[in-house]
């Protein structure tokens, strides 16, 4: 009778092991500069497991994946060069929504912050984000209103993505941008490459150069032939690869 109730009472207690100690959970993450000035600091990615310094940040392109663990500590990004009087890096935490399965790691500037940073999360899977699409963040302030040969597409005044692709084949094809409010005057008009083996992460900012127009493209091109190429010589690397 005494194993009996004790057997019973295992799973009780493994329900409160698992209260008190929640899941460890690995985070694949990704990071991307938001300019130069962001690139060249010496900044970290902070888990329950220790910290590791983020490297070969650049502002237009992604680092490789770094493997996080979450659960027992608040994922963070630690400013190196930056400490508390306590001689602690100071931090900012990652907030990663739940439904995010690639997360990209956006880190801009921010002089109020102590560490000078502030962070934004997109998702970057590619079930969300496929190859041939683009990907529009608008940080104008101002509705946007994109064109891709007959396709119109809206962008609000927001910084919630907005993704479009137009299918088919590889191709050149006419873009316009206009303000929400000038449906009638195209303030950006080009002649843009459609790829299915590239996407493209677009932020739209205010101009600052007369010369160059209104409003501004940060551009962030990826290429599935070279993540593939990348994939494959770090199989090989390690051996997972004949």
């Amino acid at each position: 009778m005494k194993s009996i109730l004790a057997a019973g009472r295992l799973p009780a207690t493994a329900f409160l092991v698992s209260l008190l100690c929640p899941a460890l959970q690995a985070v694949p993450v990704r990071v991307l500069a938001w300019d130069d000035a962001i690139a060249g600091m010496r900044l970290a990615l902070g888990d329950a497991k220790g910290s590791s310094v983020i490297e070969s940040m650049h502002p237009s392109k992604r680092t490789r994946i770094y493997q996080l663990t979450a659960g027992e500590k608040p994922l963070v990004v630690e400013a190196l060069d930056k400490k508390d009087p306590e001689g602690r890096p100071y931090t900012n935490e990652i907030k990663i929504p739940e439904r995010i399965k690639q997360p990209l790691l956006v880190i801009l500037p921010d002089a109020k912050a102590p560490t000078g940073v502030r962070l934004f999360v997109l998702d970057d899977d590619t079930s969300s984000f496929a190859w041939g699409s683009t990907r529009f963040i608008n940080a104008t302030g101002k509705q946007l209103v994109y064109v891709q040969e007959k396709k119109i597409v809206h962008l609000p005044s927001s910084w919630d993505p907005v993704q479009t692709d137009p299918g088919g084949t590889t191709r050149n094809m006419e873009v316009k941008f206009y303000f929400h409010d000038q449906p009638a005057r195209a303030f950006y008009s080009a002649i843009w490459e459609y790829n299915t083996d590239l996407r493209m992460l677009v932020f739209l900012l205010p101009g600052e150069d007369p010369r160059s127009g209104p409003v501004a493209m940060k551009m962030i091109p990826e290429d599935r032939r070279l993540v593939l190429a990348a994939k494959e010589a770090s199989a090989k690397a390690d051996g997972t690869q004949p």
